[in-house]
């Protein structure tokens, strides 16, 4: 009982430990910034024939940092790809998932890419940026983007304009700011309340960028631990109640046990 209860406060404390700390950007970009590919690119379309787009490679970016420490994704450096299926522009989605516009030949991109048997594929994202120089490139917004997707590509930016080195960023949805560490990358808090998100949306302490975004990513606005924490102390008490049965019912049984010898 003593070890279970032990474990029981070691629970609780982690629990708490949680609800204090910082969540980040995680899911799509998370990847897309810990080298869950093959290849992470900057480079100019040069070629495009039906589904297949020639891309000459400028530079390659290698996260300091990996998905999988233990086990981690060997980067290739290529001079230059064929991603051998069609995609889009991240950011430049309509709502029923169409695109605003298409890869032409003379863009300068940033894609996440995974080898295929004949070519490769957008992994994590595809971003028009406006610049070959990754220490000075930004990537490139539709008209009238949102505070959300401004929000994400000031993360992209300070990654790549870093060549990898910063990956971790903190998301405020509520107060629409973006921080690498210490350090404010984004401050969207004089937006025009119309740039907010919709009411039923700023409840949630989970703000998303998706659907029409690309793939998703999902951005912090506040801590969701503490929506868990009802839910955690219930668990953490039925857990208990049946520890307490259990060790009951066992030192029940061995007293039986006594006084029948």
């Amino acid at each position: 009982m003593k070890g279970f209860f032990r474990q029981l406060i070691a629970f609780i404390f982690v629990c708490c430990l949680v609800l204090t700390t910082d969540v980040y950007a995680a899911d799509a970009l998370y990847r897309f910034m810990h080298n869950d590919h093959d290849a992470l690119i900057i480079g100019e379309i040069i070629s495009i024939e039906g589904d297949n787009t020639i891309v000459r490679v400028e530079k390659n970016i290698i996260s300091v940092r990996d998905l999988n420490a233990n086990s981690p994704k060997k980067q290739l450096k290529p001079k230059e790809v064929n991603i051998i299926s069609p995609f889009g522009y991240n950011f430049f989605y309509n709502e029923d998932g169409s695109s605003m516009i298409e890869p032409s030949v003379g863009d300068y991109v940033l894609v996440s890419l995974i080898k295929s048997a004949k070519g490769f594929k957008v992994a994590w994202g595809a971003y028009k940026v406006d610049s070959l120089d990754y220490r000075n490139l930004s990537v490139v917004l539709p008209e009238g983007s949102s505070t959300w997707a401004r929000m994400e590509a000031a993360a992209i930016k300070t990654f790549v304009n870093s060549d990898g080195k910063v990956t971790e960023f903190s998301f405020d949805g509520d107060r629409k700011i973006v921080r690498s560490g210490e350090d404010i990358i984004f401050n969207g808090s004089n937006e025009d309340e119309t740039d907010v998100m919709p009411e039923d949306e700023s409840k949630s302490s989970l703000g998303i960028i998706g659907g029409a975004d690309g793939p998703t990513a999902v951005f912090i606005s506040g801590n969701p631990w503490t929506v868990l924490i009802i839910p955690i102390v219930i668990v953490a008490v039925l857990i208990f109640a049946v520890g307490f049965t259990a060790g009951y019912l066992v030192r029940k049984r061995r007293e039986r046990k006594k006084l029948q010898i």
